[in-house]
């Protein structure tokens, strides 16, 4: 469940927050956050908080309502309801979208044209389960940053599913079911974290906002953006593509100042600090800048994925022992993730090690999470041996 991304003029080189950090300098006094949040510099015009946007992302209509009756009726247990509901779900068309990425919907939009993106999607199970009764809760997903070749970066992955709670019964004890929409495409071990309604839904104002912003609409970008902070105050997103907006429009001390305060909520937000780097390089306060890029430069070190990033650029040029100097340092700072030890495996199979290639393909079955993916490996395995 892919949300619109987090603008990067530069790179964001870190799925991890490091809030213990200390803050890096700005130029000088800047923008309060009234200031920022008030429309007058870049509409104009102060902004009335009346005249924010509201949208009910999970409202249900009477048809929706009468699905979910007939879906569930006479399933007692939470885990019959889920999976009645599921099942009417896929008969229905409602687990297989037409996906759009720039198409965000509320849930009652998405039912009523199955078109949508993967936060629509969510907002859809999510408004139907509770409808029928189940305990479920949005959770996001840290998927790792992706680099261009030149080892930047355009956008921040932000990725969510729903956790059921409580549903499959094993014995004296309860479980949990996790739906996840884009499951196929996200096979790495990657942390999860339950998150409030407010977090997705100032995520969802941000999508609306980043379209109107990419249709040079900045009177409505403003109002999403706005209306996301007024949800979720220490929403980096939207406070960091607040700043691409002002800056879009000549306002760049505003821009550093919304990019300070999503520094301010996550110290270690990369995307926050590429674009003050590169604003700071404009503005020519050069020592700013490479005080910036050389915070993001430490935490790229200590990036698996991006060490991961240069062993699949280094295999993709067949440089084999740069292949395995950047895999191996991958899998010393996240050796659970079964992907390091697939392309470690393929590595050595190139190299002509075909019984360490069998010992890399072992551990990267071991961590694999879905099934599909483990009997990839193990296919591979058999053909290896």
């Amino acid at each position: 469940m892919f949300f619109r991304p987090v603008w990067a003029l530069l790179a964001a080189l870190s799925i991890s927050a490091c809030t213990s950090m200390s803050p890096l300098p700005r130029s000088g006094e800047l923008p309060s956050v009234p200031e920022l949040l008030d429309g007058q510099a870049l509409l104009e015009a102060s902004v009335p908080g009346e005249a924010l946007p509201v949208i009910d992302t999970r409202g249900l209509t009477p048809e929706m309502r009468a699905f979910v009756s007939q879906s569930v009726a006479g399933a007692r247990s939470a885990e019959a309801r889920l999976q009645r509901l599921l099942w009417d779900m896929r008969r229905n068309g409602l687990l297989t979208l037409t996906y759009q990425s720039t198409h965000t919907g509320t849930a009652s939009e998405t039912f009523e044209t199955r078109v949508g993106n993967c936060l629509s999607f969510t907002n859809l199970f999510v408004a139907l389960a509770r409808e029928a009764g189940l305990e479920v809760s949005y959770q996001q997903v840290d998927i790792p940053p992706v680099w261009t070749s030149g080892g930047e970066m355009l956008m921040l992955n932000q990725h969510v599913n729903v956790r059921v709670h409580r549903t499959t019964r094993q014995r004296a004890s309860t479980h949990d079911h996790v739906v996840d929409f884009n499951a196929p495409e996200y096979t790495g071990n990657y942390p999860q974290r339950p998150v409030a309604d407010a977090v997705v839904d100032a995520l969802f104002h941000n999508n609306l906002a980043v379209d109107a912003l990419l249709a040079d609409d900045p009177r409505t970008a403003f109002l999403h953006f706005r209306r996301a902070l007024a949800i979720d105050p220490a929403s980096t997103s939207a406070w960091t593509n607040l700043g691409v907006l002002y800056q879009r429009n000549a306002l760049e001390r505003h821009a550093e100042a919304a990019f300070h305060q999503a520094l301010a909520h996550d110290p270690g937000h990369k995307v926050a600090m590429s674009n003050l780097a590169r604003l700071y390089d404009r503005l020519g306060h050069t020592d700013l800048a490479a005080a910036y890029r050389e915070r993001i430069r430490r935490h790229q070190q200590q990036n698996p994925y991006y060490h991961f990033f240069l062993a699949e650029q280094a295999f993709a040029q067949a440089d084999l022992d740069a292949t395995l100097r950047a895999v191996d340092r991958a899998i010393r700072l996240r050796e659970q993730e079964h992907q390091f030890h697939f392309l470690r495996a393929q590595t050595l199979e190139a190299l002509g090690d075909r019984e360490a290639a069998r010992l890399s393909l072992l551990r990267a079955e071991e961590h694999a999470t879905f099934a599909t993916v483990r009997n990839t490996y193990r296919r591979k395995l058999e053909a290896l041996e």
